[in-house]
């Protein structure tokens, strides 16, 4: 059962993390735009301190994605069997509840549309922004 719950924690984390690196794009989003609109008005200083700021949500983002991935890593690696355990007098795994398979899948559909969601937000940003001279 230990091991179940480590997977189970394992799998939330990811899920947090990849939450938070959603907020951290929209807050580089808001940023980006904060800085467009003190550049239209002339104000340099308040708009280099806002890019600055987007890049800090931006840089944050990416590091909170790489331990997703860290994590995403060692859930697979947690759910493989380990070799000495591998088919030595261990009964087959029962049948996972539909409680359990459900939430599995709410999980995952969440985890994809965090992803499909931070896609499109890369997309959109980079179609946004205009190179700098």
């Amino acid at each position: 059962m230990d091991e179940q719950h480590a997977l189970v924690d394992a799998m939330a984390g990811e899920h947090r993390l990849r939450r938070q690196a959603v907020r951290e794009a929209q807050d580089a989003e808001l940023w980006d735009r904060r800085e467009a609109l003190a550049r239209d008005r002339g104000m340099d200083d308040m708009a280099a301190e806002a890019q600055t700021r987007a890049g800090r949500h931006r840089r944050t983002e990416q590091l909170l994605l790489s331990r997703a991935d860290e994590l995403r890593v060692e859930i697979d690696r947690m759910r493989e069997p380990s070799p000495a355990t591998r088919g030595v007098g261990r009964a087959p795994p029962g049948q996972p509840s539909l409680e359990s398979r459900l939430a599995r899948l709410e999980i995952e559909q969440e985890i994809e549309a965090i992803r499909a969601r931070i896609t499109q937000d890369t997309g959109t940003q980079s179609e946004h922004r205009e190179p700098q001279a």
